[in-house]
């Protein structure tokens, strides 16, 4: 077909395939092999992927169980939330359950922890069955909390680290080591500070990446005013520190509390679930990125539970992704206040649930594993 049809049209046309059909081609002629594994070919059929109005959109779902197995799938973005594939996971954490940090562009960014330290990340396309195992540059009793994300203007998938040898006071004087990892490098730096910085976390691998920068709810110590809650931001391509006012209200919550969110797919919302009466999120939803001013209320009511408060997992469309009691998943309508059981159980407090799309990202990585059909499990040390 080569011999009739232009290099350019081949390459249109290969752009349109989904990742199963491409991966197929690799070994259907060399020069086709070379194209499809090339950072180019990679880098622009994801652009087109992004860029379809009709794409499908996919949710990544995990799931645990008591005999400490995780299930990974990809499900429709549809009422009842249907699985549309299973993933296979061929890893073995070092604990119980490795902690999911995020996936960007079809890369799932895995932290394997142990006794409370991060022993090493995993970035993990399950479409290609490829990985890359990211040893974290200091092991020993820190604090630190950690983030992943994309950074567009070097096409560059990067882990962000920050890492203090002992916890923060008020007033004091916190120089923690920040330290970026870049897949494109495949090792470690240092980022400079010119100040110290003054926050913590207690959510050490929960974050939201959007907008380029990836976020977390953080809080600041004063020896004054006490403690501020603030979403803080890292952006992956200007590696800069960023930091976004909450609403009032939220401002000296139990940060734990708080959970940070991706709202339709270009700002963030942050949820907090009240037991009184009945069980009520209250969703702020920053309505324009980065704008204060548009931070927005949102209120969705339960009935009362009886046995604790439900966990928000994640919004889709005008629904609540929600982990209800014994760890049962629901969704609840923000507009009509109707609660839904989507019939899925997990582990409580394991699930993850977060927006995927697919790509080719790691099939032209030299330092990338293939795992193959391996079932017998990979240790993730």
């Amino acid at each position: 077909m080569s011999d009739y049809l232009s290099e350019d049209l081949i390459q249109e046309i290969l752009y349109k395939l989904p990742i199963k059909s491409l991966l197929r081609c690799t070994s259907l002629c060399k020069s086709w092999n070379s194209l499809i594994k090339s950072p180019t070919f990679i880098f622009k059929h994801l652009q087109h992927t992004i860029s379809l109005t009709d794409r499908q959109n996919l949710f990544l779902l995990r799931l645990c169980s008591r005999e400490r197995e995780e299930q990974y799938s990809l499900r429709l973005d549809n009422q009842d939330f249907n699985e549309h594939m299973q993933l296979h996971f061929p890893f073995k954490s070092s604990e119980s359950y490795f902690h999911v940090m995020g996936s960007c562009n079809g890369l799932i960014c895995l932290a394997n922890i142990f006794r409370s330290l991060i022993v090493s990340f995993i970035l993990w396309n399950p479409l290609i069955q490829k990985y890359v195992i990211v040893k974290p540059r200091i092991l020993g009793p820190v604090y630190s909390f950690a983030g992943f994300g994309y950074d567009s203007r070097a096409n560059d998938y990067k882990l962000i680290r920050m890492v203090s040898f002992r916890k923060s006071k008020f007033g004091s004087e916190n120089f923690p080591e920040i330290a970026l990892y870049s897949l494109n490098e495949g090792s470690w730096r240092g980022i400079p500070q010119t100040g110290p910085l003054r926050y913590d976390t207690d959510q050490r691998v929960s974050s939201a990446f959007l907008n380029g920068a990836v976020h977390w709810i953080a809080y600041r110590a004063d020896q004054h005013e006490g403690i501020s809650n603030v979403v803080l931001g890292f952006d992956m391509s200007d590696e800069v520190f960023l930091e976004i006012e909450l609403p009032s209200c939220l401002a000296n919550v139990r940060p734990s509390c708080l959970s940070l969110m991706v709202y339709k797919e270009s700002s963030i919302s942050v949820c907090q679930a009240s037991f009184l009466s009945s069980v009520q999120f209250h969703i702020w939803v920053m309505k324009e990125y980065g704008v204060v001013e548009s931070w927005t209320k949102l209120v969705l009511t339960l009935a009362a539970q009886g046995e604790g408060i439900p966990r928000a997992l994640g919004i889709r469309k005008e629904e609540l992704l929600m982990e209800m009691k014994r760890g049962w998943i629901a969704s609840g309508d923000l507009e009509s206040q109707q609660v839904r059981d989507l019939r899925i159980w997990g582990e409580p407090s394991r699930t993850f649930i977060g927006s995927y799309l697919e790509s080719l990202v790691l099939l032209d990585k030299s330092n990338a594993t293939s795992y193959g059909n391996n079932s017998s499990g990979l240790d993730a040390y």
